[in-house]
């Protein structure tokens, strides 16, 4: 399972202070190449989790199986991290293909546009 968005900053936050620390106690010299290694861990954080190889398949936090099964998996904002799509990170189900396949399984219509 990949890390939540929450998790990724927790993560971010901890390396910062640990370099702080570690800038007081090492040589400006050894604090680089471990500010180094910092950074391949945070550039690596998105693809923890996912299996590798950016296919699609984990589940968006706060989204239902269902929603999952019938909308997710055949949406083109679903990635090996989760869903790209901002409106769903900050309100899971809140997004047009969630909704959409909500009223339709509910019977309602769309609004047709009129001209």
């Amino acid at each position: 399972m990949a890390l939540s968005n929450e998790e990724k900053a927790l993560v971010e936050e901890a390396m910062q202070v640990y370099l702080q620390l570690v800038a007081r106690q090492l040589p400006q010299a050894q604090v680089q190449q471990i500010a180094q290694i910092a950074k391949g861990i945070l550039e690596k954080l998105d693809s923890v989790g996912s299996g590798g190889g950016g296919a699609k398949g984990n589940k968006p936090g706060g989204i239902t199986d269902e929603w999952y099964k019938k909308v997710c998996q055949k949406c083109d904002k679903l990635s090996a991290t989760g869903c790209t799509d901002k409106v769903t990170v900050k309100f899971p189900g809140k997004c047009d293909p969630i909704l959409k396949y909500e009223n339709e399984k509910r019977g309602v219509k769309g609004r047709e546009k009129e001209f």
